[in-house]
């Protein structure tokens, strides 16, 4: 007979009807005892609950109080086993009339309860306690209703942008997949026996799945670890910042000398956070405020966008702003670091392109930098009465033109696991 179980842990059905509805009818004329003011009072503060499996294999304190040494180096039959097993304990045995086998092995100072579990497991076998009786019978599959709350469909992200002098494009495409249901699908397959069943309903977000209850157990386990981790959010403020650095001779911006400063503000006393870090894709900071300020002592500095935007773990966000187009995605850990994926992608006036990995910490700031190009600036003039018309002429002035976008994503309070 099956057990048929709704959400993580309810049963209902199976072989102990009876005693459950004995049990009921023991609470009702309980109840109907009491006064009439106190059993009022007492269905006012208890709520009416649904019946659900009693656990046959509570904890008795007769089987773990004694123990047990037995050896059995040629076959016996089973039912010789138990008998044996619990001989000189104040427990009976009774075993199911379908059951048969032999049994061989080494039991040593072990608990009654030990013992059982240890020899019928492997078998297929359970047993249950109702009194001074032990009762051992053919462990029975069972049926588990999962929630999966998830958006049934097969996500990727696309981004076209114009640019560059011939009017090229370029695009950003995430190449990863990201179908919850199908990866559940496989993960669920591998934690099942060889004769059970399950159905996946993308529809209705559910995981219907028949098998034993320790493998209903593994199910269970690995659902609530993948609703906790897909469920995750980060918020990711972005600025994309232009500097037009005052010497005309930069290449680009000294980010030796930015490093230096952080860490000297940081060496005077400074809160520590400011401090810059290194990595192998970029610079990571925490106090974004005393890097623009860093910046503008070198050039021009102005805003050029500043979005904000709200994925969900491992699921690709495209931003399209002004002359950069990129891809973001992130991965959120148990440690509450981040590791993002990202995408950038500039056409101003030529496209550059860049892909990169990097991990950050909640709240602290990876900076993306490296696009540079040259700006030809053209004004006209007083040079004198011997220069140009009517003593004025064109200037052309050049300066160096570098673009870095800063990221800072932040862990969305409530949507981590404790």
């Amino acid at each position: 007979m099956q057990w048929v179980c709704v959400r993580r842990r309810l049963c209902v059905g199976g072989p102990s009807t009876a005693l459950r509805a004995g049990l009921q009818a023991l609470a009702v004329a309980s109840l109907a005892a009491l006064p009439a003011g106190a059993a009022a009072q007492t269905r006012g503060r208890l709520a009416v609950l649904p019946l659900t499996q009693l656990d046959e294999s509570a904890p008795a304190a007769a089987l773990d109080n004694q123990t047990v040494t037995l050896t059995f180096a040629q076959p016996v039959p089973l039912r010789e086993m138990l008998t044996l097993l619990v001989r000189g304990s104040a427990f009976g045995v009774v075993a199911d009339p379908e059951i048969d086998g032999t049994f061989v092995g080494d039991l040593r100072n072990v608990t009654l309860r030990q013992a059982l579990d240890q020899t019928l497991d492997p078998m297929g076998l359970t047993y249950g306690v109702s009194g001074n009786v032990v009762r051992v019978f053919r462990r029975a599959p069972q049926t588990r209703i999962f929630d999966l709350n998830y958006i049934a469909a097969e996500r990727s992200g696309t981004a076209t942008i114009g640019g560059g002098e011939a009017g090229g494009t370029a695009s950003v495409t995430t190449t990863a997949k990201s179908d919850v249901f199908a990866d559940v699908t496989a993960g669920v397959r591998g934690l099942l026996s060889r004769n059970a069943t399950f159905n996946v309903d993308r529809k209705a977000g559910l995981v219907q799945v028949t098998d034993f209850p320790d493998r209903l157990d593994r199910v269970a386990a690995y659902l609530d670890a993948v609703e906790d981790r897909v469920h995750r959010q980060a918020q990711i403020d972005i600025r994309v910042v232009e500097v037009e650095l005052s010497d005309e001779k930069a290449a680009g911006i000294d980010w030796t000398a930015i490093a230096a400063q952080m860490r000297v503000s940081t060496d005077r006393g400074a809160n520590a956070a400011s401090q810059s870090r290194p990595s192998l894709t970029g610079m990571r900071i925490m106090d974004a405020n005393r890097l623009l300020t860093l910046l503008e002592a070198q050039g021009k500095l102005t805003v050029v966008a500043a979005p904000r935007v709200l994925t969900m773990n491992n699921e690709p966000a495209i931003v399209r702003s002004g002359a950069v187009t990129f891809s973001v995605t992130p991965q959120i850990a148990d440690d509450a670091l981040l590791t993002l994926s990202l995408s950038p992608i500039v056409a101003a006036p030529a496209l550059a392109e860049s892909d990169m990995l990097a991990r950050v910490a909640d709240g602290e700031t990876l900076v993306v930098s490296g696009f540079t190009r040259d700006r030809e600036t053209r004004e006209r003039k007083a040079v004198g009465i011997s220069g140009g018309w009517f003593g004025r002429a064109t200037v052309v002035t050049r300066r160096r033109v570098e673009l870095l976008v800063m990221l800072t994503p932040r862990i969305v309070p409530g949507m981590m696991a404790p």
